[in-house]
C-alpha cells in the first residue's frame, strides 16, 4: 500500500514538472518562451544591479524566413528553426538565455558583461554561427538574421529593454541590409550608448580549447 502511494507521488511530481516545463518552453525548439524570458531578464537586471554590471539582449528575426516555408514547405521551414535554436544555444554560454518569442523571431540575454558594446561581440558570433549554415535534411542551409541589441543601464526595466531591442531589430530590417561589404559591427543596430571592450566570450573559447 505504502509503494502504491509512493508510486502515486513520484508520477504526480512528474506530471507537474512536465506540465510547468511545457508552460515555460516552446512547443517545437524547447526554448524557452516570452513567459520564462521575462522572468530571467527581470533575475538578470536585478543581479547587475547589485554586481555593476550590463545585460545585453539582442533581438533576431530570420531574413527571407517566409521564402523558405513558401519554397520547401513548412516541415522544413520548422526544421530549420529547430536547427537555429540549436546554433544560437551552442555559441551562447550557460549563463545566458535563448528564448523564442514568435515564429521566426529569438531573443537571447546576456548578464554580467562588462561594457555596452559586448552586445555587439555577441551578435556578431550569433551571425556568423548562422551564417555557417544549419543542417535541414540532406542540406546545409546558410542563415541570415537581423539583430537589434538593447543594454541596460540604472533603473532598466525588462520590457522596456524587450521593447528596445525588438526596435532596433526592425530598425536593422529596413535598413541596408544587402550591401556585402559591411562586416563592421554598425549593421547590429544597438539601443544604447557603446564603449569599446573585449570579447565577453573569449574564456569560453580557451576553455574549450
Amino acid at each position: 500500500m505504502a509503494s502504491a502511494a509512493a508510486a502515486s507521488a513520484a508520477e504526480a511530481r512528474r506530471t507537474e514538472a512536465r506540465l510547468t516545463h511545457e508552460i515555460l518552453h516552446d512547443d517545437l525548439t524547447g526554448l524557452v518562451n516570452r513567459r520564462l524570458l521575462v522572468d530571467r531578464l527581470t533575475q538578470a537586471l536585478a543581479r547587475a544591479s547589485r554586481a555593476g554590471t550590463t545585460v545585453a539582449v539582442l533581438f533576431l528575426d530570420l531574413d527571407y524566413f517566409k521564402a523558405v516555408n513558401d519554397t520547401f514547405g513548412h516541415a522544413i521551414g520548422d526544421e530549420l528553426l529547430i536547427g537555429v535554436a540549436r546554433r544560437l544555444q551552442e555559441s551562447l554560454r550557460d549563463t545566458d538565455t535563448c528564448a523564442r518569442v514568435g515564429g521566426d523571431e529569438f531573443v537571447v540575454v546576456c548578464e554580467d558583461l562588462s561594457h555596452a558594446s559586448d552586445g555587439a561581440l555577441v551578435a556578431g558570433r550569433l551571425e556568423a554561427a548562422l551564417a555557417a549554415g544549419v543542417p535541414v535534411g540532406n542540406r546545409n542551409m546558410p542563415v541570415r538574421a537581423s539583430i537589434g541589441i538593447a543594454v541596460s543601464s540604472a533603473g532598466s526595466l525588462p520590457q522596456e529593454l524587450l521593447n528596445e531591442a525588438d526596435a532596433a531589430m526592425y530598425r536593422a530590417k529596413g535598413g541596408d541590409r544587402t550591401r556585402s561589404d559591411d562586416d563592421s559591427s554598425d549593421r547590429f543596430l544597438t539601443a544604447g550608448r557603446a564603449r569599446p571592450g573585449a570579447d565577453p566570450y573569449a574564456r569560453r573559447r580557451s576553455d574549450a580549447s
